[in-house]
């Protein structure tokens, strides 16, 4: 990948030529020419789909308590969602996809389905978590976080 060069020539280590790519992963992130976060959270997000629907019998079950479920949500499946996430560069959009899965996946959790509805606030009071957004600002950190 190259980013910022008007260089086109092939780059070869021991006579072997170098792939030029737009994307790739580096350590579970996806890296882009363009930068940005939209690849990543879209990546974290098929990634956490995976998650929630690996444990569909664990929401299906009578016998596991809400606040079971909730735990094996935050564990295993926000924390592949938010995995990176100090990193990135978050938008509006960013943000409100997030929130939407979560949001879907604790409606699931509860087995609160259409035409029923609750509200956001109401949900996240309910499950005891608090807003994407916050989550990700709490997990970053600076180094005037540090000393303060």
């Amino acid at each position: 990948m190259r980013i910022g060069s008007n260089v086109t020539t092939p780059l070869t280590v021991n006579d072997i030529v170098i792939e030029n790519v737009d994307t790739f992963s580096y350590l579970g992130s996806i890296i882009s020419t363009r930068g940005g976060s939209e690849e990543d959270v879209c990546a974290r997000l098929n990634k956490a789909r995976v998650a929630f629907q690996v444990l569909y019998k664990v929401w299906e079950s009578n016998n596991i308590s809400r606040k079971t479920k909730l735990r094996i949500f935050d564990s295993s499946v926000k924390s592949v969602l938010l995995y990176g996430s100090t990193t990135w560069g978050i938008t509006q959009l960013n943000m409100k996809k997030l929130q939407t899965f979560v949001n879907r996946c604790l409606r699931r959790i509860l087995r609160i389905y259409w035409p029923n509805t609750i509200s956001t606030k109401d949900l996240l009071e309910l499950t005891n978590n608090i807003p994407v957004e916050k989550e990700i600002k709490k997990r970053k950190w600076t180094w005037t976080d540090m000393f303060s």
